[in-house]
């Protein structure tokens, strides 16, 4: 799969650039993990939309989307920092073939303030707020042709995580979010063309946004500078 072999290949290439061991000293559980002011990282992942009226344990599996991006952080006084991020994500499939097959390709700017902790000297966990905007190109067939938007949409996440220093200033890790964005109505049947119509049904009709939930999970790369 896109997303594992990503992080296949993230965790080859930490591994590789941290092959000499850190002899760094204990640091006391609770004390802030951080040891430079500002820290750069690369990160993969991927999210999904919970489908309405699924109970089964795979029910986050519409509009899937996998991407990349880049974050830089700043430690502030004790255990607390901020975050901005600049992630790019793209819909991997059309879910269940029943779906409407909506193509998304987004940009997500965000910034998040966060708490974080040791747990022992190489062993860091953290929770985040956060805000931010999704920046989508959207399009759908249409007959023989696509209907296309471009929407702008505010999101904002919960999340937690954790990561493991492999050598001094570097850290491998994986987080989960819980997000609202903005989703659209998937069910085909309003876009079935009808001879009463003398034109598509409009961007705005058909990319009608409302609130939802996702989940995402990344696995990133930070180095303390």
């Amino acid at each position: 799969m896109r997303l594992a072999s990503l992080a296949s290949v993230l965790a080859l290439t930490v591994v590789s650039g941290a092959a000499a061991a850190d002899p760094e000293g204990e640091t006391p559980a609770g004390a802030a993990a951080q040891t430079g002011t500002y820290a750069f990282g690369v990160r993969v992942g991927g999210y999904g939309f919970r489908r309405e009226g699924d109970t089964s344990s795979n029910n986050w599996n519409e509009c899937r989307m996998n991407g990349l991006g880049v974050f830089g952080q700043r430690a502030l006084r004790g255990p607390f920092f901020v975050e901005a991020g600049l992630d790019t994500y793209f819909s991997i499939g059309q879910g269940e073939p029943t779906d409407l097959p909506i193509d998304r390709e987004n940009v997500l700017v965000s910034a998040a303030a966060g708490v974080r902790t040791s747990l022992t000297s190489w062993l860091h966990a953290y929770a985040q707020l956060g805000t931010g905007v999704e920046l989508a190109r959207l399009s759908v067939p249409y007959g023989g042709s696509t209907i296309s938007d471009d929407k702008a949409m505010p999101e904002g996440f919960f999340g937690f995580g954790g990561d493991l220093r492999l050598a001094h200033g570097t850290y491998f890790g994986a987080t989960i979010r819980v997000l609202v964005m903005g989703n659209f109505d998937y069910d085909p049947q309003r876009l079935q063309m009808s001879s009463s119509w003398v034109a598509p049904p409009p961007p705005s009709s058909v990319f009608a946004a409302s609130p939802d939930l996702a989940t995402q999970a990344q696995f990133y790369l930070r180095r303390d500078l």
